[in-house]
């Protein structure tokens, strides 16, 4: 078994303990079907991640207010740029960018910049 196997159970079992480093929130996303899918999770909600980045840092560009850790069974795929996700499920989070971390999507989120147009009415 490789090192980086021995991590995946970690991020369950430490990263993703409720009180330890996550939070539960409530989520809703679209279905595909022209529908919602409501549901609380899990999640490392981090406002301080993105400002550490070193784009930001150093640059000073824009990466989102939030850097959101969930893990993989909780959405039916990653999300996508663009792409807008309500939590607590009244409000718009607009997805910056998603990358797939082992058994985790970590997901840098604005709130300022989603576009209510184009997801619709509560």
């Amino acid at each position: 078994m490789a090192l980086r196997d021995q991590f995946v159970g970690d991020i369950d079992s430490i990263w993703m303990r409720l009180y330890e480093f996550a939070t539960e929130r409530e989520f809703r996303i679209g279905d595909g079907h022209g529908g919602f899918i409501v549901f609380v999770a899990p999640v490392v909600w981090d406002k301080d991640a993105v400002r550490k980045q070193p784009l930001v840092t150093v640059h000073g560009v824009f990466m989102g207010d939030v850097r959101c850790y969930i893990a993989h069974k909780y959405l039916p795929r990653a999300p996508l740029a663009g792409e807008v996700i309500y939590s607590p499920a009244t409000t718009p989070w607009e997805v910056i960018d998603c990358t797939d971390a082992e058994s985790l999507y970590e997901m840098s989120l604005a709130a300022y910049r989603s576009q209510p147009h184009k997801y619709g009415a509560n």
